[in-house]
């Protein structure tokens, strides 16, 4: 089962950088969760997003779907 966020050594660096926070290379969904809140109100800088922040966005987004997906379906199997 996959249950962090995954990003790349640049895209964690950027993130921090823009949220002045310490990112790292995986990350809890819930907190990830919280900085996509965050990234979404905040300026695109190609310094922070060298692919485009909506990008950087949509890839952990589809991460966060996967993992809820996952968690889901084993809630289900055990008949919550």
């Amino acid at each position: 089962m996959k249950d962090t966020v995954e990003l790349s050594k640049r895209v964690a660096e950027g993130i921090g950088h823009a949220i002045d926070q310490d990112m790292y290379t995986y990350t809890q969904p819930e907190r990830m969760a919280f900085i996509v809140l965050l990234l979404k109100r905040i300026p695109d800088n190609n310094d922070y997003f060298p692919r485009g922040k909506w990008a950087t966005i949509q890839v952990i987004e589809g991460q966060l779907q996967e993992i809820a997906e996952d968690k889901v379906s084993k809630l289900l199997a055990r008949g919550v």
